[in-house]
């Protein structure tokens, strides 16, 4: 049967019924064009056949002991929960900033990465990931493993912003702390910063250096913000908690790099497992690197701004070659997984090149959401060299390298990730059927209207389709079922046209009302979006001429 996609039609226990000569007309039109029909992912039979199909993947794994966990190749390298912690992998994160699917030499690009493409070539690629489309929702759904829209974030948060990733919710190095990790950020947060609880050390990392906010002059450090209209500046570098001015006028991605290979001899000594999470600020703008690597590009780039992102990527390329070294050199690299991705698609106007595909960053296009990524181990050698194809995003890593490679369970956490450990080792179908990017607006319709108007929007894709409801960068609009602008509404079948360059909206109606049911059940389960509350207090002039915390003396809206 030919794999065109799935539709969707069942919502919680509860089927969406049509007129008996509606459905009749949809399922022979489903059997002719070889769709699929499943029920959803979290509804209770689907939860008895995911366990029932958990005990035969275990069966066929050989694994008598469910107290027991496999890592590595063959599944031979067992521990028991909570005992042996040296055996636990150390995890590396690497995230790039800004990075756009052709910048990677493995793409096809003209840029230099030839340490990205090494380890990509042994590792395992996987060419069907997806981030969010700009760098703030994507950390919090790495952060937390759920989807944007129960994250609370669903926009780049401001340095005079109140509000931060909410913190009830559990983060992925809160959780591996439970199994023994040492957990430590070198890098961006960007995910809040008004109070001390927002603090990266105060949601799960032993230690932190990088800046609070979204981006800052990669040799000075110093970050331009804005309240309303008006413009300020101030500086935005911190060691733990507190400013830090040791690194004078040096290039961040040395900095980082600096203090990565620090952290890694100081566990190669350790008996506890290391996550290390190293989130980059290049290639973002200010389009910034030392001046030997545009010498790389001299007679090879004409274009100013491709040529300072390309000298920006292969700094970082460097940089990452140096941490597989330190990985090497202390005897760390064979029980390590080290993850590459980017946080959202490029900016082509600051000289990132997404194509083939369609987008850039701050859209729903492929271009702004499906970004370079890589998984590599000496762990996962029986998978050296693939690419996984299976659907992935953000928020299946919190229960990919907590249940699957550190042997952790996320059984009591509410997350929308699903661990995609055995699909990525083994080369099996992907668990995953759809991937939720955003939803918002009014989701209280019915629906069997035969008009509606629809204040809702929100991007999803399940199995090949896609669908865009709302301006691409998902600003609210009202749709009319009978009066709809397709430039409105976009469906998309990705296998068949990846450019997202034919609206297949008007023709294959059915299939787009089955994704805007799906929206419709995610918005009905979202949290509330943090609101967007600016702060005087926030100003650098009130602390030193520093960015740091302003309001632990009162409670902030939506954290």
């Amino acid at each position: 049967m030919g794999f065109h996609g799935y539709i969707v039609i069942m919502e919680k226990k509860r089927w969406i019924y049509f007129s008996s000569k509606k459905v009749a007309v949809y399922v022979v039109v489903a059997l002719m064009f070889g769709m699929i029909i499943l029920p959803v992912h979290g509804g209770k039979n689907q939860r008895r056949a995911s366990r029932r199909n958990q005990r035969g993947r275990n069966r066929w794994r050989g694994r008598s002991n469910q107290n027991e966990i496999r890592t590595g190749n063959n599944g031979n390298q067992r521990f028991k929960k909570g005992k042996d912690q040296t055996k636990r992998p150390h995890i590396i994160y690497i995230l790039a900033d800004d990075l756009g699917w052709n910048d990677v030499g493995y793409h096809g690009s003209e840029i230099d990465t030839p340490v990205i493409d090494a380890l990509a070539k042994e590792g395992v690629r996987l060419e069907n990931y997806y981030s969010q489309a700009v760098c703030s929702p994507t950390r919090a759904s790495l952060m937390t493993g759920r989807y944007q829209s129960r994250t609370g974030i669903d926009r780049i948060l401001d340095a005079s912003e109140v509000g931060c990733m909410p913190v009830h919710l559990t983060t992925l190095p809160e959780r591996l702390k439970v199994y023994g990790y040492s957990t430590h950020l070198v890098g961006k947060w960007h995910l809040g910063f008004s109070r001390k609880a927002c603090l990266p050390t105060r949601r799960g990392f032993d230690s932190f250096l990088g800046p609070y906010t979204g981006y800052t002059d990669h040799f000075t450090r110093m970050k331009v913000a804005t309240i309303g209209n008006r413009t300020y500046d101030g500086y935005d570098f911190h060691k733990d908690e507190q400013p830090s001015y040791l690194y004078g006028d040096k290039y961040s991605t040395h900095v980082y790099t600096q203090e990565a290979e620090k952290i890694i001899k100081k566990y190669s000594r350790r008996e506890k497992p290391l996550f290390l999470f190293l989130s980059l600020q290049a290639p973002h703008t200010p389009n910034q690197a030392p001046k030997y690597y545009f010498r790389t590009y001299k007679n090879r780039i004409q274009d100013k701004m491709r040529l300072s992102h390309a000298a920006m990527t292969t700094c970082m390329d460097t940089a990452i070659g140096r941490i597989h070294e330190a990985l090497l050199k202390y005897n760390m690299w064979q029980n390590t997984v080290l993850i590459f991705s980017s946080d959202n698609g490029g900016v082509p106007q600051f000289g990132a090149d997404n194509t083939p595909l369609r987008g850039s960053k701050g859209n729903y296009r492929e271009g702004g959401i499906r970004v370079p990524a890589f998984i590599t181990s000496p762990l996962l050698s029986q998978a050296s060299g693939s690419i996984y194809a299976g659907l992935m995003g953000a928020a299946d890593w919190l229960p990919t390298l907590v249940d699957g490679v550190a042997g952790g369970s996320t059984k009591y956490l509410a997350v929308d990730g699903i661990n995609m450990w055995d699909n990525i080792r083994t080369g099996f179908p992907s668990q995953r059927i759809e991937y939720l990017f955003t939803v918002g607006g009014d989701c209280n319709w019915e629906p069997g209207d035969e008009v509606k108007d629809i204040p809702m929007y929100g991007t999803i894709r399940v199995g090949v389709w896609k669908l865009i409801l709302g301006h691409i960068s998902q600003k609210p609009v009202r749709i009319v079922k009978q009066a709809a602008d397709n430039h409105e509404i976009r469906l998309y079948n990705l296998a068949l046209d990846p450019s997202e360059s034919k609206n297949l909206y008007t023709s294959h109606y059915f299939i787009f009302y089955s994704l805007l049911q799906r929206l419709r059940h995610h918005c009905r389960t979202r949290l509330p979006y943090v609101p967007l509350e600016e702060s005087e207090l926030s100003h650098p002039k009130l602390h030193g001429g520093v960015f740091q915390p302003w309001l632990d003396h009162r409670e902030i809206s939506g954290a």
